[in-house]
């Protein structure tokens, strides 16, 4: 018996050990397995990320379900899933699920925020607008931003469900705030330049684009309008732009107008480009200097870059052959390095490469500027560069466009409006001052003979320097407008190689359609005047009483292009513009719900009535050009009521157009002019500015001369012009003291006519 419970004891003791191995090795297995379990899920947390919620900005369409992107993040996690709009919660659930916005949430910023059943959590948030929506992100706040400062900040924009991608932008640029009296405002303007070029909205490729505030305009709509304007009324360089809505550093801005900038380039003015020039030799440098091991492969860029603005801001390579790098010497200071900072580049740019320097300019005149313009004329006409911004420094260039525009500014102030380098001109010595508290005159201004003459474009017209085309388009802008800045601020032109000037692009636009400070002390509120001679306009700076628009309402020619030119635009462009569903209409329609919100942020505008909001002030808009409209329907009548009304060119009746003839000879028209002046022995023709003959008065005090219709504008509709003035015996002009200003113009005993086939 003590036997068999011995061997009992002993099988027990056995399956007892047998067993607890079975469970060691059980339980081994199980740590084990959890142990690889865990490497798994550290592996696939590792190659999956963390979890996210997006909402697809670039896909998100109005009136549609917001588009979300999920990664890592399964159904059974979820807690709960709820959407905002501003503060309010208008939609939880226990899972992913997107939301279809109201009509009443645009213009609010929209978030999602996803809960988790481990208690983490997920979210984000988008401004939901009308407009494409441009997201700034900078270490420089957006409130009491310097001036000056370029700031570095990470631009997305999103322009919704139907842009293509290509015409979005992620990545890094830069900003500034850019303008002259609006840079002071608030609501801040801004440089934009991003860090490659992109084709921002369609609007062609570029690093370079403003943000206009338009903050003192209440209908944001201003400069917008006009670029439509411009583009419509002819114009083949115009600056296209979108609105948008700004988003900076995660608050609504406002309202924006995202826009081309004014500058040469293949999408914007597309002429020669001296910069171009710059940007090739500066690379041909660096790699050079990579060659030599002196700049590594991941900073040419940079370096490159830097030279390049060398270079654009000092033109004096084109005549010196040796030059001196200011960035490489800041460079080898702050980096303690040996670039070559002063360099021969005679083995860079060869000049027989190089064009001849006539043109490949974008020309500004800017009031801010013209104590420093440096192609400033001698009526102080405050010419400057824009592009290149360093043509000053190029001797070569400033010395041809020297000569040139004051050969045209002369050819402006010329009796018959052509350039003679024999005849006395003049430069003012005292621009006066302005009366500001009288009838807004200029007052005390004196005149001296100068010493300038140019044989090379000596008996050269007008028409024949500049684009008449744009100088009648950027006229009707002007007056259409009554632009506060017109001629005076933010006036534009440019000129290639070859061919003539340009008075393009129109630009700057926010203090015009009767858009002004409360207290209407700028005279943009009122509708029936002439911006081109109204005093306050046209005196405040002295440059501005001899602008050129005035001096061009004294030839009968342009008077008779511009009659033509505006009843060309007023049934189409204009038409479209003020009718009832037009343009304005059509703008204020979709801008409206963008707007309110722009108003809601910055408490209206600064402009007209002091924080006039959206709808009234479009309704101010409008008023103003109705009337205005209507104001110039009336002086456009007539060639004769549009050259009555401006006033500046006087007829004599001492000569007179007494009849044209088209009928009596087929490609032949006969000008008969009727003299009763005794010391006139002769009259001198001019027929579209450039055709001139003489004729002697005959015993029966006539004077006539037959003109070839090839000679002629002979198409169906078109104009012509003849001016005709009195000679004396030495065949010099009768001088009329009506219409001459001494020191400015002289006006001939004259008169006009005009005549089609």
């Amino acid at each position: 018996m003590r036997k068999k419970a011995a061997n009992e004891r002993f099988l027990w003791n056995m399956r007892f050990w047998q067993g607890s191995r079975q469970q060691s090795m059980q339980g081994a297995f199980l740590l084990i397995t959890l142990f690889f379990l865990c490497l798994v899920t550290v592996h696939l947390f590792r190659e999956k990320g963390p979890r996210e919620i997006r909402i697809d900005v670039d896909q998100t369409a109005l009136d549609a379900p917001i588009p979300l992107r999920v990664q890592n993040a399964a159904s059974s996690q979820v807690e709960s899933c709820t959407w905002y709009v501003g503060e309010r919660q208008v939609l939880r659930t226990g899972e992913i699920t997107s939301y279809t916005p109201k009509e009443e949430d645009k213009e609010h910023f929209i978030r999602v925020e996803v809960c988790f059943r481990d208690g983490s959590t997920c979210e984000d948030s988008f401004y939901y607008s009308i407009l494409p929506v441009l997201y700034l992100e900078s270490e420089t706040e957006y409130k009491g931003m310097p001036r000056d400062l370029e700031s570095d900040a990470y631009m997305k924009l999103a322009g919704g469900r139907g842009t293509l991608p290509t015409e979005g932008y992620e990545g890094e640029a830069s900003i500034r705030i850019r303008g002259n009296s609006t840079s002071e405002l608030s609501k801040h303007p801004f440089k934009l330049k991003l860090e490659e070029k992109a084709d921002l909205l369609g609007m062609g490729a570029s690093r370079h684009w403003v943000l206009l505030a338009n903050a003192i305009d209440p209908t944001l709509m201003r400069n917008q309008l006009v670029q439509e304007f411009a583009k419509e009324a002819g114009a083949t360089v115009w600056m296209d732009s979108r609105n948008v809505s700004l988003v900076y550093n995660g608050e609504y801005q406002g309202v924006y107008q995202l826009s081309e900038q004014v500058r040469i380039g293949e999408s914007r003015v597309n002429i020669y480009n001296w910069e171009d020039v710059c940007r090739e030799m500066a690379q041909s440098i660096v790699r050079t200097l990579a060659d030599q091991e002196l700049v590594e492969a991941e900073e040419e860029n940079r370096i490159a870059k830097l030279m390049e603005e060398d270079l654009a801001a000092d033109f004096s390579w084109t005549e010196e052959a040796v030059f001196e790098f200011p960035s490489l010497i800041r460079l080898n200071e702050e980096e303690n390095r040996q670039l070559p900072a002063r360099l021969d580049l005679q083995s860079y740019v060869e000049d027989e490469n190089l064009p001849a320097a006539a043109g490949g300019v974008l020309l500004e005149i800017n009031n801010y500027d013209r104590m420093e313009a440096p192609l400033k004329t001698n009526y102080e006409q405050p010419f400057c560069f824009n592009r290149p911004y360093g043509g000053g420094s190029f001797p070569a260039l400033t010395d041809y466009l020297k000569e040139y525009l004051q050969s045209l500014e002369y050819a402006l102030h010329e009796t018959d409006f052509t350039y003679h380098a024999d005849e006395i001109h003049y430069q003012v010595s005292n621009p006066g001052w302005f009366d500001w508290e009288g009838a807004f005159d200029r007052l005390g201004v004196e005149y001296e003979p100068a010493a300038f003459r140019s044989e090379t474009y000596d008996g050269v017209h007008y028409s024949e320097l500049i684009d008449v085309d744009s100088l009648l388009r950027n006229f009707l802008i002007c007056e259409f407008t009554v632009n506060y800045d017109g001629m005076k601020n933010s006036t534009f032109f440019y000129k290639d190689l070859e061919g003539p000037l340009y008075l393009d692009p129109a630009w700057d636009f926010d203090w015009a359609w009767g858009n002004s400070y409360s207290d209407k002390t700028i005279d943009t509120w009122k509708p029936e005047i002439w911006q081109t001679t109204d005093a306050y306009f046209g005196s405040e700076q002295y440059f501005q009483t001899v602008q050129w628009n005035r001096l061009l309402i004294r030839d009968p020619y342009f008077l008779v292009l511009l009659y033509e030119k505006y009843w060309e635009i007023r049934e189409t462009v204009i038409e479209d513009m003020v009718r009832e569903g037009g343009w304005i209409d059509t703008y204020a329609s979709r801008l409206k719900p963008a707007a309110d919100a722009n108003d809601a942020r910055w408490d209206g505008c600064r402009g007209d009535f002091d924080g006039q909001r959206f709808d009234e002030g479009t309704a101010s808009m409008k008023d103003f050009l109705e009337q205005r409209t209507a104001w110039l329907d009336a002086q456009f009548a007539s060639v004769e009521t549009l050259r009555s009304s401006l006033g500046y060119y006087e007829v004599s009746s001492e000569i007179r157009v007494e009849e044209i003839d088209t009928v009596s000879q087929r490609d032949a028209a006969r000008i008969e002019v009727r003299v009763d002046l005794p010391e006139c022995r002769a009259v001198s023709f001019q027929i579209n500015g450039t055709y001139t003959a003489q004729a002697e008065v005959e015993d029966d005090g006539t004077a006539r001369i037959w003109v070839s219709r090839r000679e002629l504008r002979a198409e169906k509709g078109r104009l012509n012009a003849v001016q005709v003035r009195a000679l004396d015996e030495e065949g010099n002009y009768i001088i009329n003291p009506e219409g001459t200003v001494e020191g400015e113009y002289q006006n001939a005993v004259s008169h006009y006519g005009y005549f089609s086939f």
